[in-house]
């Protein structure tokens, strides 16, 4: 999907230009049924969420204004903790919305073995049993993915629309399976591994050269 930006999107405003991952993604308008309890009673919403982890819980909670909304298969878990059933319509709760496509996202593509790492606001995922040696068999190169979701107003019809964000990110580790950064691929390997790597990306073309086609895109595609 490519199209031209230039709008507020949740709290941040996306600079004018090109977009070729970005795509568009429906939700429901009608009623759904959450459980809901008022933020005060959680005003940190992480003791919950590491019991809802060591319970092998199937269910997520996340904060809008001033409720904390849950949801998911095991959901009704939530009852023991004073949560009650509510009806939600989700273009009216934009955060919670945004949030649910990116974790259901998540989901499902964990299936497809990736592994998420979560950022603030954003997962990178990565499929950590395919990666791309370099010549000396120093690096592993993984080509994963950034994802981020986002809601914005629809200047046509007033409505907001939602979408996710795909970009390529790339994670390196060495051979005894231990990240690396730039900086340490420089200094331990060298150089001219560091333009290897660099080549592999797609920042620099064989001869050397930046692809300022790839920096074109990027600045283009990036918030």
């Amino acid at each position: 999907m490519a199209r031209s930006m230039g709008q507020m999107v949740g709290t941040e405003r996306l600079d004018v230009g090109l977009y070729l991952n970005l795509f568009p993604v429906e939700v429901p308008t009608y009623p759904i049924r959450f459980l809901e309890a008022d933020r005060s009673r959680y005003s940190d919403l992480r003791p919950l969420r590491d019991e809802l982890s060591q319970l092998g819980k199937m269910v997520w909670v996340y904060a809008e204004d001033d409720k904390v909304y849950g949801y998911g298969k095991d959901c009704d878990w939530l009852r023991s903790k004073g949560f009650c059933e509510t009806d939600v319509t989700l273009p009216d709760k934009p955060r919670l919305t945004a949030r649910m496509i990116l974790e259901g996202f998540i989901d499902r593509i964990e299936q497809d073995d990736y592994t998420p790492l979560e950022g603030k606001g954003r997962y990178a995922v990565f499929n950590w049993a395919e990666y791309q040696l370099t010549s000396d068999g120093n690096v592993r190169l993984y080509r994963g993915f950034d994802l981020r979701s986002l809601f914005m107003k629809n200047r046509e019809t007033g409505k907001l629309a939602f979408g996710l964000i795909v970009d390529v990110t790339y994670a390196f580790r060495d051979q005894a399976n231990e990240p690396l950064n730039a900086h340490d691929i420089r200094e331990r390997f060298g150089s001219n591994m560091f333009l290897e790597v660099r080549q592999i990306q797609g920042d620099l073309l064989p001869t050397g050269r930046i692809n300022t086609e790839v920096s074109r895109q990027e600045g283009n595609e990036r918030p």
